[in-house]
């Protein structure tokens, strides 16, 4: 890696990859991560519905200025659809709407769900959902008694794996990777509507987020016991820098690191070494200590710099 080895991870300044449990709002979980940490702020990458468990990209003190980076990520879920019932949110928390027999479903059935709902479509969002409507949340409108009506909004399933779930005729198991804003809700709701009996989601896991996995993220409850807030030490815990490995790195010389401290374009002579991400993304830049000291867009074919952050001293990486 350009620059050599890399200090150890600073929890106070750092990613946090947190399993979310089942029966807490998001909101929640960071409220007890702040309580545990005693660390007043954290920001978050994406939520996760109350009674989905799973993974939440959760940023501490100077770097929750990268929560952004991360929202645009691909997501994996996996997930339980109860059929023959549907709700008014779409998941096992809502008021049921309607009931009707599960008839038998064949492969040729569940091949064809997965075709249909496999690629770019366009989505209803749940009406109880997070997404403003005239400046309030949807959800806040439909408790109040409003008729609230989504727009349907530009998705992509990338892969949808749909098996039966033994024992159980009226539920499918489903496996989903699909692009930021995709609602599995919605999906199930759908599913269920094409099978012609209803359906909504029962269960809910997220996997992934972008380049992130469960198996890297770390419980409240192991958390809490304190290993793994240790800095340099503990699964859950990522660096700044290696949070955003898609992006290039640029190191700079003294000279240059003053110049992009005060938020000025550094020159070319100024850079000792430049690698470029396969995805164009933008460069992580970094001073003669290694710290991450920037993040920008740098067009070296014509020269010119634009800063998407620049960091202070006490949130250099």
């Amino acid at each position: 890696m350009t620059g050599g080895a890399r200090a150890a991870v600073d929890p106070r300044n750092a990613v946090l990859l947190l399993d979310k449990p089942a029966g807490m709002t998001s909101a929640a979980v960071v409220g007890a991560v702040q309580r545990i940490l005693q660390q007043r702020k954290i920001g978050h990458s994406g939520t996760l519905d109350k009674f989905a468990t799973g993974l939440l990209v959760l940023c501490t003190g100077g770097a929750t200025k990268l929560t952004r980076f991360f929202l645009d990520g691909d997501k994996r879920y996996e997930g339980i659809a109860r059929l023959g019932v549907a709700t008014d949110t779409d998941d096992g928390e809502g008021a049921v709407i309607a009931r009707s027999v599960v008839g038998e479903i064949d492969d040729a059935a569940l091949a064809s769900l997965r075709a249909r709902f496999t690629g770019e479509m366009d989505q209803v969002p749940p009406r109880y959902s997070a997404l403003k409507v005239s400046g309030r949340r949807a959800s806040d409108l439909m408790r109040r008694g409003d008729d609230v009506a989504l727009a349907p909004r530009r998705v992509t399933v990338y892969s949808l794996e749909v098996r039966r779930v033994d024992g159980d005729p009226a539920a499918l198991r489903l496996t989903a990777h699909c692009s930021k804003g995709t609602y599995i809700r919605s999906l199930v709701r759908d599913m269920g509507e094409a099978l012609g009996c209803g359906a909504h989601l029962e269960a809910l896991r997220r996997t992934a987020s972008g380049s992130f996995g469960i198996e890297q993220a770390v419980t409240l409850e192991e958390l809490h016991g304190g290993a793994d807030r240790a800095a340099g030490a503990g699964r859950g815990w990522v660096s700044p820098f290696d949070a955003l490995g898609g992006f290039g790195v640029l190191a700079v010389d003294d000279e240059g690191a003053g110049r992009v401290a005060n938020g000025a374009p550094f020159e070319r002579r100024q850079v000792r070494s430049m690698e470029p991400s396969s995805s164009q993304r933008p460069y992580r830049v970094i001073d003669g200590a290694n710290n991450m000291i920037a993040i920008a867009e740098v067009d070296s074919d014509n020269w010119t710099i634009r800063y998407v952050n620049v960091f202070k001293e006490e949130n250099k990486w």
